[in-house]
């Protein structure tokens, strides 16, 4: 990362082969360089088990991480193909009411889905912080232009439909933001006092987890984390769903690149109505063998934000640590539904 210093170049394992392409070593053996999985089964995991940590606490008092580890049946390129435009909609568990990819460049069209009329509670808590947002007060993430747009554009009983017009010109100008400015095009959240910035969010985070940034710069440096404009081309999307009984709408980006003979993914949620103020989802995927069984080696991490953290200490900080790795291994177990089902 050319911006923060913490950073340096990855070292992979093994020796470069002759064409130059860097070779990796054991697949576990790389795993467990930078993860805290020190104990791996490939058998185990092959026949489905998902190994999960709760990670180290952070400086950063908004910060948490979590790692996991699993398999899937399926090849390396194609395990890292689904994860990057998979859709998560036909698992009513996981609490996604929409999920869209977005073009380049973006258009009001890839929001024709977004519907406030649905019969949600999460839903319904959205359209009415929604609707009691003002200029200058708001229980949402919005910079303080995106707070008076709202405040101008809609009344108390402005419906469903308004709303959702109101939140696709609003969604439409951080996509077309992001895809044209990058991360340093990501407006500040800055209502009610607050001044936060989701990408210096990101960026403080990863300076914590140093093995984790020193393990996937490859694909840091690409994407323009810390500055630039990304010479990666991402999936784009948005989705809306519940988080923790709260409606969010969320823009991301998912970013994936080939490293030698295994693949980094990065899938960043650019901008979060609520509930939290950004995250980071990293994956690196092998290709394994266990007993004449071929499949794919994938090491999960997440980095999270949310201002709720801030006053979470000792065990209230380990529960919120150890729902947050339920959910994700929800999110695990459908995935490798639908890899399994798509053979």
């Amino acid at each position: 990362m050319r911006r923060l210093g913490f950073l340096v170049l990855l070292v992979l394992f093994g020796a470069l082969s002759q064409d130059g392409v860097a070779q990796t070593a054991d697949p576990v053996t790389a795993l467990k360089s930078f993860s805290d999985f020190q104990q791996v089964d490939l058998k185990r995991l092959l026949d489905g088990e998902i190994l999960s940590e709760r990670g180290s606490l952070m400086n950063l008092r908004t910060g948490i991480s979590t790692q996991s580890c699993f398999a899937t049946p399926a090849s390396a390129a194609e395990t890292a193909r689904q994860l990057q435009e998979w859709n998560p909609l036909a698992h009513q568990a996981l609490n996604v009411y929409r999920f869209n990819s977005v073009r380049v460049p973006p258009d009001a069209v890839d929001f024709k889905d977004l519907d406030f009329k649905l019969d949600k509670r999460a839903v319904r808590w959205l359209l009415n912080k929604t609707l009691t947002t003002t200029a200058g007060d708001s229980d949402l993430n919005l910079s303080r232009r995106e707070a008076q747009q709202i405040a101008s554009s809609l009344k108390k009983n402005s419906t469903p439909q308004e709303v959702a017009g109101c939140w696709t010109k609003l969604l439409l100008a951080r996509a077309s933001s992001f895809q044209s400015k990058g991360f340093d095009g990501m407006a500040p959240y800055e209502v009610s006092g607050e001044n936060v910035s989701p990408a210096n969010q990101l960026r403080l985070m990863l300076k914590e987890k140093n093995r984790i940034a020193r393990e996937f710069d490859p694909i840091i440096q690409k994407v323009g984390l810390v500055g630039g404009v990304s010479t990666l081309k991402p999936f784009y999307y948005w989705n809306l769903f519940s988080s923790e009984g709260y409606g969010t709408l969320c823009l991301g980006a998912v970013y994936l690149l080939p490293v030698g003979d295994h693949f980094q993914l990065l899938d960043v949620e650019y901008y979060v109505s609520g509930s939290y103020y950004a995250s980071t989802t990293f994956y690196e995927i092998w290709p394994i063998q266990a007993e004449n069984r071929k499949g794919s080696l994938v090491w999960r991490g997440d980095l999270f934000s949310a201002a709720g953290l801030a006053y979470t200490k000792g065990m209230e900080r380990i529960a919120y640590g150890a729902i947050m790795l339920l959910e994700i291994k929800k999110g695990i177990r459908a995935f490798q539904d639908d890899i399994r089902g798509a053979r």
